[in-house]
């Protein structure tokens, strides 16, 4: 499905790479441009965002290296891949880190919020981050 850009003149719908309207030639603007994977940007972006507050202000993770090195290499990775993603870049290699990313995270905020559950006080289940980004890099896996 490519994309179309609407000419403000005569209302004829062209193709994105045209600079000037096919129908009447007047010259195209091309308002904004979507990110081919803005959904997974976001998502890498924010599990990461999320590690980064965690490092800042949680406890339980200032506590531990078993937690300070996933979250600093899931959040580092993360922020890459959010990057690599929103301007519409793919290949095999961000597949791989976007991947390392995910799992890391995963895994690290999982085992945080199981030891959260005994400890009083509030653990949020982060861990839905890095699950909805698994699913949607599943997901696009076709298109990348």
């Amino acid at each position: 499905m490519s994309e179309k850009v609407k000419c403000k003149k005569c209302g004829f719908e062209n193709p994105s790479n045209l600079k000037f309207c096919g129908n009447c030639g007047a010259r195209l603007s091309v308002t904004a441009i979507t990110p081919k994977f803005e959904g997974l940007a976001l998502l890498h972006i924010t599990g990461s965002a999320y590690l980064i507050i965690s490092l800042i202000f949680n406890a339980l993770v200032q506590a531990s290296v078993i937690f300070m090195i996933p979250y600093i290499a899931s959040g580092l990775l993360g922020l890459y891949a959010g990057y690599e993603f929103y301007t519409s870049k793919a290949g095999k290699w961000l597949k791989i880190i976007s991947a390392l990313a995910i799992i890391i995270g995963l895994v690290s905020t999982s085992l945080l919020f199981l030891i959260g559950l005994e400890v009083r006080g509030v653990i949020g289940p982060a861990w839905v981050i890095f699950l909805i980004n698994a699913w949607m890099l599943w997901k696009e896996r076709v298109r990348l």
